[in-house]
């Protein structure tokens, strides 16, 4: 490991063996047993060997780029997104108390339903979404919770764009949007009757949204680079 790291450093420097070999007063076939892990390397040979690579000795150890600035705490893009996510939840909430009242009593007294469906499929989800996002948001202000490793990331990516489909799926159901024969199909009756309805219910809230909210979460754990 140490011989590939010390490989990559070298080749970032720009330098061939026989330069780093005349940097540290050693013959290029020394520089090449590093490199191939033919010799190990003591601490003074690495302290010394970082230096003329002009890099840290933890790289050397752990690879190229390990060594990063100190965590800078309050960045502009954390206090964009927890504001912007903070505007969405509060909006929500007003809503909830303000707006969904009124829409009851307009539907009770004209029998017009699409402002309070329109309502009750869209301000939810996206309050939920947002909420979601805000709490990840707010921790960056302070903490580095950023994940390094790729593979996790897309994992995060996936499960997010779960959660979303998910409530799209249910969404879509509603709005008619499958083709006709899929509802005449038996799996398609059971997803409705066992799935659908009872999500359509307030009493299933928390079944209908949950997954949005570890969406909001996963999406910005996936994206915070």
């Amino acid at each position: 490991m140490i011989g590939r790291n010390c490989k990559r450093l070298r080749q970032r420097a720009g330098m061939t063996q026989e330069e780093l070999a005349e940097r540290l007063h050693v013959t290029r076939q020394a520089v090449s047993a590093w490199e191939t892990e033919k010799n190990r390397l003591d601490a003074e040979t690495l302290v010394v060997l970082a230096e003329a690579l002009g890099a840290d000795v933890q790289e050397l150890l752990y690879g190229p780029g390990v060594v990063q600035a100190p965590f800078a705490r309050y960045q502009r893009r954390y206090r964009v997104c927890a504001v912007v996510c903070a505007a969405v939840v509060i909006a929500w909430l007003v809503m909830e108390i303000t707006l969904k009242p009124y829409l009851a009593r307009q539907i009770a007294r004209t029998y017009i339903p699409y402002p309070g469906m329109a309502y009750f499929l869209a301000v939810p989800a996206l309050g939920v979404l947002g909420l979601g996002c805000l709490i990840p948001s707010l921790a960056s202000l302070w903490v580095d919770i950023r994940v390094r490793s790729i593979p996790v990331r897309r994992v995060l990516l996936a499960l997010g764009l779960v959660g979303l489909c998910y409530y799209l799926v249910w969404l879509t159901i509603y709005l008619g949007l499958w083709p006709d024969f899929l509802y005449d199909l038996k799996p398609m009756q059971f997803l409705v009757q066992h799935w659908f309805i009872p999500l359509f219910t307030g009493d299933h809230e928390l079944f209908r949204l949950g997954p949005l909210f570890f969406s909001g979460g996963f999406l910005f754990l996936a994206l915070n680079r």
